[in-house]
């Protein structure tokens, strides 16, 4: 367990709402699993991941995870075999649900989660039930399925993203997560099937109740009962338990590749910057910077000629996301945006997740005439799901676009930190079903901006509660090294351009002058860890990508690159406890590091931190909780 300050939580990862959970370590006979908060994380046999995860989920009529409230939690843990209960009540609105749960966990290696729920109010629900987690690393395994009417089918865990589920109607089904292991999980209670979470940057495949294609949301009454049981069993001869217990470390290649358009999005929050913040954004290069126009609205050319005027300050050129009602929409943009230095423009159709065809047939001539040399793309404004379900023709585009956010279904740290690779996956899948377009992701969040799948209106936030699209995240150390591995992972995976956050507010790598809150405890005129990160990549000119391989990517994450004759790298440890890492070769030979000691006077004075001296980095560094440190090979930088 680890216990920080309110000071020190503020720096890790943005406050007390995002402390890491108290996480046991239990043992099933060779089987090894840990427990945190109501969930069963990380089923293993030695290195080999069975189950990423099991836990019980109350969705309501929006899609929204109900937090439960977890009381009378009892761990029982014996050398091979292991008992846990515990209570949760699931309170919201409406909402009223209380269960208790009890997981099983014997010297067989089986393992059985059982939940027996009461409904206490009425209340409409999407979902109420458990959901296990495959590892995406069981892409393209055989998996042999039991319906609930007894019949049996065989297929495999997609290799690419699957747009749609891949298993339906589940009772029973049996698979080989790894070399000389198979296993088997049932499921009682409901009719279960599978999607491809990685449609959403998560690291895994959902094995979940009920079936979408069934209506929802449903009423539940008062007085109902619920119950579901999960059972996992090892169905085989287990193999040697081999645990890896190499010193953390990353590789480089020796093929460069190119850093793709890297840009930034404009405030939400902060109409007008001041003179501090158009210095600090001016020092990092940004390859562009996004605009959201509602052509809908009546009040689009002022905020055009805002956006316009602050592009010039900055000396960005802009990436206008132009959302459209109707076609006629258009004919208004170009005649007064046309003198505006456009790098891309982006269409979404307002009443589609996806732009239709008919839309963009309409439109792209009259945008090609005035804006020859722009780059022009569509997809979605949303998931990459969205446009894996609804594949829109490249052939008159420059680009598809789509969004990404770590938070559709979980919340904690270290689901953040799963969603990283994830997000290289749908680079692929995107090239693989649109004949190797330029795939430009834009924007890339911390949190959803809005839900696509709502079914009424949100309402607003309480005055005692942040915007939901708000993430105290995003001016911690964490929040910084989780970009560090969002850049590797989507400029490795070939992305073209990619568009993060935005410049000034919550949302922003800056944050707004005036006072601080105690909801979002930002110092007032202060940078946020990733300002660190973004002006350490873009700050010299032509830089190549050096691609690296990392023992452990949800321990550290690195992003290596070359400008001239240096080489540069930043370097973060994702955990809440200490590391040391192993560097490849003697590439580098100075370093910098950005940690709890550091923390203020890089945030507060930027200018100071960057000016001091760099040290003498020797072949192993220690990096603290969720440090980053920036390493270059020359023996001067300043």
């Amino acid at each position: 367990m680890y216990y920080f300050s309110s000071l020190q939580e503020v720096m890790y990862y943005g406050g007390a709402a995002h402390r890491p959970p108290t996480a046991v370590e239990l043992v099933a006979g060779k089987v090894g699993c840990q427990y945190e908060e109501g969930n069963l994380r990380y089923i293993r046999i030695g290195d080999a991941e069975i189950i990423r995860m099991i836990y019980s989920a109350v969705r309501d009529h929006n899609w929204d995870t109900i937090a439960p409230v977890i009381s009378q939690e009892k761990i029982i843990n014996h050398n091979n075999h292991f008992t846990v209960t515990y209570t949760c009540r699931y309170q919201q609105g409406e909402i009223d649900f209380l269960a208790q749960y009890a997981i099983q966990g014997n010297a067989d290696g089986s393992v059985r989660f059982t939940m027996s729920g009461e409904v206490l109010s009425t209340f409409q629900r999407n979902r109420i039930g458990f959901c296990v987690l495959h590892p995406a690393s069981v892409a393209g395994a055989a998996c042999q399925i039991e319906h609930a009417g007894g019949t049996k089918s065989e297929g495999r865990f997609p290799a690419n993203i699957s747009p749609h589920q891949p298993f339906r109607n589940i009772r029973q089904m049996q698979w080989s997560p790894a070399d000389k292991i198979t296993a088997s999980l049932e499921f009682t209670g409901d009719v279960f099937e599978m999607e491809d979470q990685r449609n959403w940057t998560d690291d895994s495949f959902k094995t979940y109740c009920t079936p979408l294609d069934l209506p929802f949301p449903v009423t539940v009454q008062t007085g109902e009962k619920i119950r579901q049981e999960v059972v996992l069993r090892l169905e085989q001869t287990f193999p040697s338990i081999i645990v890896d217990k190499q010193p953390l470390h990353f590789t480089l290649s020796e093929t460069l590749i190119p850093l793709p358009a890297i840009g930034i999005g404009q405030s939400t929050e902060i109409e007008d910057l001041a003179s501090r913040d158009i210095d600090l954004l001016k020092a990092v290069p940004f390859d562009h910077y996004r605009i959201d126009l509602q052509l809908y609205n009546p009040d689009w050319p002022k905020k055009w000629r805002r956006a316009v005027a602050k592009a010039g300050t900055l000396k960005w050129p802009l990436e206008v996301a132009l959302h459209i009602d109707v076609p006629e929409q258009i004919s208004e943009f170009v005649e007064i945006a046309t003198a505006a230095t456009i790098d891309a423009i982006l269409i979404f159709e307002q009443s589609r997740k996806v732009t239709s065809q008919e839309i963009l047939n309409q439109v792209l001539p009259k945008l090609r005439q005035h804006f020859p040399t722009t780059k022009i793309g569509s997809g979605t404004d949303h998931f990459f799901t969205e446009l894996n379900r609804e594949r829109l023709s490249a052939d008159n585009l420059d680009f598809l676009s789509y969004s990404i956010n770590p938070q559709v279904h979980h919340f904690d740290n270290q689901s953040l930190v799963e969603t990283l690779q994830a997000q290289a996956y749908t680079i692929a899948s995107a090239k693989q079903f649109a004949k190797n377009i330029p795939i430009r992701v834009s924007p890339i969040t911390l949190k959803m901006r809005r839900n696509p799948n709502a079914t009424d209106a949100t309402s607003l936030p309480a005055s005692d509660a942040l915007p939901p699209s708000v993430d105290t995240r995003q001016l911690s150390l964490f929040g910084a090294g989780w970009t560090v591995g969002s850049l590797r992972n989507l400029i490795q995976a070939g992305a073209e351009a990619i568009t993060y956050f935005e410049t000034v507010g919550r949302k922003g790598i800056l944050s707004k002058v005036t006072a601080s809150s105690e909801l979002f405890p930002a110092q007032p005129g202060a940078v946020y860890s990733m300002y660190l990160v973004f002006r350490f990549l873009l700050e010299r000119e032509n830089c190549l990508v050096l691609p690296t391989t990392v023992s452990n990517p949800w321990q550290i994450e690195v992003l290596a690159f070359r400008s001239g004759n240096e080489f540069r790298a930043i370097l973060a440890n994702l955990q809440p406890k200490a590391v040391d890492v192993e560097l490849s070769k003697n590439l580098f030979t100075r370093m910098k590091l950005l940690d709890e000691t550091s923390f203020e006077v890089a945030t507060q004075q930027p200018e100071e931190f960057l000016a001091t001296d760099y040290k003498k980095c020797h072949n192993t560094i220690s990096l603290p909780p969720y440090a980053l440190v920036f390493l270059t090979s020359t023996e001067t930088t300043k």
